[in-house]
């Protein structure tokens, strides 16, 4: 008994090694992870013998150590169309699973596909289309709150069409939202309120349409929506301070741009639609948090590597928002 405490004691006082040099590198080792924003997969739930969606989901389980991957994201069109039997709506569940199972956290976006305005075939549904954009009822029922436990606050009770959630990733604080595709006014003014209640968040928004084929900020907002992104952007994006992503899908292949919020932040905003017939393509976002810096590319599981279309690029210089310790947390040793 008295030897264990001896070696104790010399492995404290840093004969054998130094607790500071040991919590330095794990601190370092965590510096690096990885998100995954996941583009429109409309085209790959329409046959029953199509297993891409599944497929990568099971790779980014599989790889999940290796890429220290925090979250995947998913910036809507999940399905292609409904029907009676809602089988579109059964694969991309049956999909999930695998994630579910893991428990890695992901969230879902909605696109106009995940909607009642669309029909069989993908065109648009009888009836007012307006109204049938918000009609999400069969999306909630395979994909709501029930099976979202770790999202933490809605706009509307029992709907995750608006939805965020926060975790902890190379050091920082990190705040996820998914809003509606050319949200209301009140989905966006709720918004707000989550990203100013979150000032030492590090804020990510995921929404079907907000850049344009030109990389330009989408200024319409489909002749059936309500607001446009380029409205998202004035009201939403651009007066936070603590912004610093947005990723979308919904047309053209991938895009790329940033912008500077009032307060000289700068938000990266990522396109990635793809509607991939031979593929299964996944955005990866390496963020190293000590280096200040993203580097991305679109690997494709099915095929075994990366797209060859200039989606690959490292972002330098990012300035992120840091974690701030009131005093009381501060003497409780920052937890």
């Amino acid at each position: 008994m008295r030897t264990r405490s001896l070696l104790l004691a010399a492995l404290v006082a840093g004969s054998l090694f130094s607790l500071d040099a040991f919590s330095a590198r794990a601190v370092r080792a965590e510096d690096t992870f990885t998100i995954a924003v996941v583009p429109d997969t409309q085209q790959e739930v329409l046959d029953a013998k199509d297993t891409r969606l599944k497929d990568r989901f099971q790779w980014l389980v599989d790889n999940r150590k290796k890429l220290n991957l925090k979250m995947m994201l998913q910036s809507g069109d999940f399905m292609n169309w409904d029907t009676p039997d809602h089988f579109q709506y059964e694969r991309a569940s049956d999909a999930l699973t695998v994630l579910d199972k893991a428990k890695l956290p992901y969230m879902l976006a909605i696109g106009n596909h995940d909607t009642a305005a669309t029909k069989q075939g993908g065109s648009a549904a009888p009836g007012n289309v307006h109204d049938n954009q918000r009609n999400t009822t069969t999306f909630n029922h395979y994909f709501g709150v029930a099976r979202h436990k770790d999202l933490e606050g809605f706009y509307e009770p029992g709907k995750v069409d608006n939805a965020f959630k926060t975790f902890q990733a190379g050091g920082l604080n990190w705040l996820a939202i998914n809003l509606e595709l050319w949200a209301r006014t009140g989905a966006i003014d709720w918004a707000k309120t989550v990203v100013a209640s979150h000032p030492n968040y590090n804020v990510i928004l995921v929404m079907h349409s907000y850049l344009s084929g030109n990389n330009t900020i989408e200024p319409r907002n489909g002749g059936y929506g309500d607001n446009s992104p380029q409205y998202i952007f004035d009201n939403l994006v651009k007066p936070y301070p603590n912004m610093r992503f947005v990723f979308s899908g919904h047309v053209a292949i991938h895009g790329y741009r940033t912008d500077k919020g009032e307060k000289g932040n700068t938000v990266y905003e990522f396109l990635q639609t793809y509607h991939s017939n031979i593929d299964n393509p996944v955005r990866l976002f390496e963020i190293d948090t000590k280096k200040g810096t993203i580097k991305t590319h679109v690997y494709c599981p099915s095929v075994g590597k990366d797209r060859d279309d200039g989606s690959a690029f490292t972002v330098s210089g990012v300035q992120w928002v840091p974690v701030k310790l009131d005093k009381a947390t501060a003497l409780a040793g920052g937890k």
